[in-house]
């Protein structure tokens, strides 16, 4: 499976929850880091799928969103671990570390870029 197939819902559900934190809690901080990650993450999923379909590498949108996810990870596992509250820190975490794992191994092992068709 390519990335982009996940990086998109991936960074829909970082930015929704976001807005949801800020609407809940009125938290700004949660507001921006939601809709700045998960902003940046379906912008380059959109990029990957841009290249794939002109048969360009796409490899360096998966690094970038893997450092991203990277350090989402971080941030809701220290969320988590200090709080020991599930929502939304321990499914944050668990979701982002399973991304950063798919990440990792999609960049390790990409799979081939489309051929052009031309």
């Amino acid at each position: 499976m390519y990335a982009f197939c996940f990086t998109i819902p991936y960074g829909f559900i970082l930015a929704i929850g976001g807005l949801i934190g800020f609407l809940s809690a009125g938290s700004k901080i949660s507001l921006m880091a939601g809709l700045g990650c998960g902003g940046a993450i379906m912008f380059l999923g959109q990029l990957s799928i841009k290249n794939y379909k002109k048969g360009i590498n796409y490899t360096l949108y998966n690094a970038i969103t893997f450092l991203i996810t990277a350090v989402v990870t971080v941030m809701m596992g220290k969320r988590y671990f200090d709080t020991n509250k599930l929502m939304p820190g321990g499914v944050t975490f668990v979701l982002s570390l399973i991304m950063a794992m798919f990440l990792a191994y999609r960049i390790v092992a990409p799979l081939p870029v489309k051929k052009s068709s031309e």
